[in-house]
């Protein structure tokens, strides 16, 4: 595939929406903006909470860009270089890294298969014959391809976890310093949502109190997670779990079926271009760590409901949203127009209606390789993929940045003025009130 994007013909506009798809980083930040930044911020309740957003999702995308263009590459080669696995960093050893983790699941013979098939393909995608020397090299240094086998194992998990203390640190930190500006600036505590709705009363010692015990908790979530999570990952996918799924201890069995899901799935944990986390790296780092912590830092009941509910609805939608819709779409494109979209070899024939929401649609850059198809039907099927993909991304859009924060201001306002009746003083009329009245 060129790797050259122009917007001047149909083909490289699909070639482009086909780096779009493959690149998580870049496919979740056009919906970053496009369904939270920007929607999310023209619909705050009012300038303060505007401000706080449009200063969330800025610290944000400086993070996403810190992340994956400046720090990744500096632990991936510390890591490499610790481990002795590579020599030469102005060559291309170092793209070592971008083997598959499913070729790690096995054996060192199944590693060498791997790496050796990773280097063909990135030699026929750049047109060099780079890769298979460099790698060879790798492989040689090795007398025992075992011993490179855990190494790489290890620096995976140095690195993931690295990358996970990291971020995670960063969003922790982040939501603390935009409340902080905000008191600054407004002289004002609690949620910046309802700052027009109700009086701002708020007990300054128990606020403090509070704010470092949550910063405690906060700490707590990001960091131990980040620790953990990468050392399951690698163990499920470099060792062998017979042992654990055949224990008659039903809390070992469990241990060892969910190794054994991970070591299946092992290619979902890889870093794309050995830079850029997978849509599941980055959905266990915000179920683990971040999403817990944005719940942890609300000033009051109010902010907690709507982070509950905002996030969570909001993640659910940004990690599975167009993936539904590219299914539904996908399905019924196939069907009625003839195309091939979705991957219809990864289920039964036989599958029910709900299984097949488990198919996936196919990786643009493998629709050339779909065999039975003729051109015509192949640019059709180029041009439906594409179109369903952005119309899916556009759909997405508009439920996560209008649908939602329409619903949560509305159940905002409804929230205040139930909490102002409650706190009204009420008129209790008794007997002799009733005779001062003339009754």
């Amino acid at each position: 595939m060129d790797n050259r994007i122009s917007f001047k013909s149909s083909a490289n506009l699909y070639n482009l929406t086909s780096r779009v798809q493959e690149n998580t980083l870049l496919n979740r930040g056009i919906l970053e903006i496009g369904g939270i930044a920007a929607p999310q911020v023209a619909m705050s309740n009012n300038k303060d909470e505007a401000i706080e957003r449009a200063g969330l999702s800025g610290i944000f995308f400086g993070i996403s860009f810190l992340t994956p263009f400046v720090l990744i590459p500096r632990f991936n080669k510390f890591f490499l270089k610790r481990s002795g696995i590579v020599n030469d960093f102005k060559g291309v050893e170092k793209k070592i890294l971008e083997v598959s983790k499913k070729h790690l699941t096995k054996d060192a013979d199944t590693m060498v298969k791997g790496i050796r098939e990773t280097a063909d393909h990135l030699d026929t995608i750049n047109k060099t014959t780079k890769h298979k020397g460099a790698f060879e090299k790798i492989i040689n240094r090795f007398s025992d391809k075992e011993v490179l086998r855990q190494k790489l194992l290890n620096t995976h998990k140095n690195i993931h976890t690295s990358d996970f203390l990291t971020t995670e640190w960063m969003l922790g930190a982040m939501p603390w310093a935009i409340m902080e500006f905000t008191e600054f600036r407004t002289h004002k505590k609690g949620f910046s949502a309802a700052f027009k709705m109700k009086e701002n009363t708020v007990d300054d010692k128990k606020y403090q109190s509070d704010k470092h015990k949550k910063m405690l908790a906060n700490a707590v979530v990001a960091t131990v997670p980040a620790i953990l999570a990468p050392r399951l990952i690698s163990k499920g996918i470099g060792q062998n779990h017979k042992a654990l799924i055949e224990s008659k201890s039903f809390i070992k069995k469990g241990y060892g079926n969910l190794l054994e899901f991970i070591k299946k799935k092992a290619d979902c944990f890889d870093y794309t271009n050995s830079i850029f986390m997978s849509k599941t790296i980055f959905a266990l780092m915000w179920l683990l760590s971040d999403y817990p912590n944005c719940l942890i830092c609300s000033r009051d009941k109010h902010e907690m409901k709507d982070k509950a509910i905002r996030y969570g609805f909001m993640n659910v939608m940004f990690f599975g949203g167009d993936f539904f819709l590219n299914n539904v779409m996908g399905r019924l494109s196939d069907k009625f127009a003839g195309t091939k979209i979705m991957k219809t070899e990864t289920l039964p024939k036989d599958a029910g209606f709900f299984k097949r929401f488990g198919m996936q649609m196919r990786n643009f850059k493998d629709l050339p390789n779909i065999e039975g198809l003729s051109k015509k039907e192949l640019n059709k099927t180029k041009n439906m993929s594409a179109g369903i993909y952005w119309a899916s991304l556009l759909i997405n859009m508009g439920i996560i940045g209008i649908g939602l924060p329409a619903f949560l201001n509305k159940m905002l306002r409804n929230d205040i003025e139930k909490e102002k009746s409650l706190k009204a003083p009420k008129t209790i009329l008794d007997k002799k009130s009733f005779k001062e009245l003339g009754f």
